[in-house]
């Protein structure tokens, strides 16, 4: 009976996650702008940016804070939040001037480089690939090593969770290819059932489910990856953030204002996030905005050994065809 009603109420999260989402898309009302005002364009009475974003997870989380606590509004500038469902999606309005600013992954700064087009990362919300490897906890497995010969799940094929998943394999001795069976299960619902009714040994999840499931007394975290990763970075079109220098550097030193604040109090950040949220109880909740936390890097600094690993994963995944230095892909300048 616990893990049935567990499960409606990770139903309920998903289905508030995605009608949040509905009601932003990217293109709803994009280029309608009052009369005389330039589009993208800052000025000294209003700034205002587009931000895209996969929305139901929690990497953005500096950013969710921000909207729904009003801190960028007291800080002269209106963030306006769009959903994607995926981060090419949301990429692709990124160049196609739908919006001003994404939350997404490194490697899509790389491809843009590799293009030729001028997109590079100005700080970084998330080190990490932001997935843990979740199994049941009566599982007999203590280990990756003891998983050869297993199924285990990643939200897709190629995803940050399969990335997480075959480095930390691999760094315990086994070859993700050969030793066991890596399938795409999606995430949410479907990744719960899955590991849930053992149709894998274990499954890749994001927070705040981490956090639900393992609450739940059910399930239990084997593996959690350690590696440094550009994993959810701000990115922009140089043409927007040089046309808007003001507004991206209001963006950023409010997040990292948010940072330092619930940093030191986690439990300051559940009231904004229930919000996003609502189903989760507020012990849980903030169980996972602390793991969150954790994982912030100090200063919103992409460092070079994390980005230097998303790049050497995107060459060897063919994601790109060539090396990007991180003068090219990076710009500091405007972090507090």
């Amino acid at each position: 009976m616990k893990v049935k009603v567990w499960m409606l109420s990770l139903l309920a999260v998903m289905v508030i996650a995605l009608t949040a989402c509905g009601g932003n898309e990217p293109d709803q009302g994009a280029g309608e702008q009052p009369e005389g005002t330039d589009q993208g364009s800052e000025t000294e009475e209003n700034m205002t940016i587009r931000l895209g974003l996969v929305c139901g997870g929690m990497t953005p989380l500096l950013a969710q804070i921000g909207i729904n606590d009003g801190s960028f509004e007291e800080a002269g500038l209106t963030v306006e939040e769009h959903c994607f469902t995926s981060g090419s999606d949301a990429v692709q309005a990124l160049v196609g001037g739908s919006i001003d600013v994404n939350l997404g992954s490194y490697e899509h700064v790389l491809r843009f480089a590799n293009n030729a087009l001028s997109v590079k990362a100005y700080g970084q919300l998330y080190d990490g690939v932001g997935y843990s490897l979740i199994v049941r906890e009566d599982a007999p497995y203590q280990g990756l090593e003891e998983l050869a010969g297993e199924t285990l799940a990643v939200t897709r094929a190629g995803s940050l969770s399969d990335t997480g998943l075959r480095y930390g394999l691999e760094a315990s001795g086994l070859d993700p290819d050969r030793d066991v069976e890596i399938i795409g299960s999606g995430s949410g619902a479907s990744m719960f059932a899955s590991i849930e009714n053992s149709q894998v040994a274990g499954g890749m999840v994001s927070e705040p489910t981490i956090s639900q499931m393992v609450s739940s007394g059910d399930f239990r975290v084997l593996y959690e990856p350690e590696i440094e990763y550009a994993g959810i970075v701000v990115m922009a079109t140089t043409e927007w953030v040089d046309e808007n220098s003001e507004a991206m550097t209001v963006f950023l030193r409010v997040m990292n204002e948010i940072n330092d604040r619930v940093t030191d109090d986690p439990a300051s950040a559940v009231e904004p996030m229930q919000q996003n949220f609502e189903n989760i109880e507020p012990d849980v909740l903030e169980m996972a905005i602390a793991n969150q936390l954790a994982r912030v890097p100090e200063g919103l600094r992409v460092t070079e050994e994390g980005a230097a690993n998303v790049a050497e994963t995107a060459v060897e995944l063919e994601i790109i065809e060539e090396p990007v230095s991180f003068d090219e892909a990076v710009d500091l300048s405007y972090l507090p």
